[in-house]
């Protein structure tokens, strides 16, 4: 299994925080994107690694730490890829990706130019930086993607699509991902509504719905879910709440 290390880009507070504009914050729109593409990446069957698996979470103790704590706990993970999300700023509009590595720029282009066609952002460039150090120091080929700008003028697109349309900039960052992988892309299933009579009792995920599959398999293999003597033992109300849940952050 494919390991994905998924950076959302600046700490919540403190030290290490990001751009404003708009009346957002960078972080908070990094940490929304990175949950919502690590979710995606799951779905299709990758192992995923986030920098900040809570919305608070800050890493390092000043802003070098901050940083440098990314890219090592990518090493030390053993990821075969890293992204890192982050939003852009000084009133400019588009896109852009940044990569160091050699191995990387395949990477980046593929993920660059199908995420700007997808979320329908002007695609400003891919390039080369040597001065970022979570794209630099990395060991597996890793990318840095600035969203939009986050400060844009308000007659451009960029602040809208950052304040209203993230999970369908996680989903096209996907595309690019998945796209550089290899992998095809799998539209998510819209959850079935309850059989109107027979209530049906689920005991293995197999047995389960498909949309329904990902989140449960990951509640089991967390220990959330443990079933009884005849298995899980569960409703399609509660597979719809659980998936409803785990859309929405609730699980993590």
């Amino acid at each position: 299994m494919k390991k994905i290390y998924i950076d959302a880009g600046h700490n919540y507070s403190d030290f290490n925080t990001g751009a404003v504009g708009n009346g957002m914050r960078e972080q908070d729109v990094t940490f929304e994107v990175a949950l919502l593409l690590g979710k995606i990446m799951r779905r299709h069957g990758l192992e995923v690694r986030l920098s900040r698996p809570t919305l608070h979470t800050n890493l390092g103790h000043n802003n070098n730490s901050a940083i440098n704590a990314r890219w090592q706990d990518a090493n030390s993970w053993g990821a075969d890829y890293f992204v890192s999300i982050h939003t852009n700023a000084g009133g400019g509009t588009g896109a852009e990706t940044l990569f160091y590595r050699e191995d990387s720029q395949t990477f980046a282009q593929t993920v660059q130019d199908i995420y700007s066609e997808e979320i329908g952002l002007r695609n400003r460039r891919v390039w080369r930086r040597d001065d970022i150090a979570v794209i630099r120091w990395t060991n597996m080929p890793a990318i840095l993607v600035e969203l939009a700008f986050i400060d844009a003028p308000k007659t451009a697109l960029d602040a809208e699509i950052l304040r209203s349309d993230r999970p369908e900039i996680a989903s096209a960052l996907a595309k690019g991902i998945l796209a550089y992988l290899g992998i095809p892309f799998i539209p998510e299933e819209p959850i079935d509504p309850q059989p109107p009579c027979c209530p049906i009792r689920f005991n293995a995920i197999p047995e389960m719905p498909q949309w329904a599959r990902p989140t449960i398999a990951m509640l089991v293999e967390e220990g959330h879910l443990q079933g009884n003597e005849k298995g899980l033992d569960l409703s399609m109300d509660m597979l719809r709440i659980f998936v409803i849940l785990d859309r929405a952050g609730v699980f993590g």
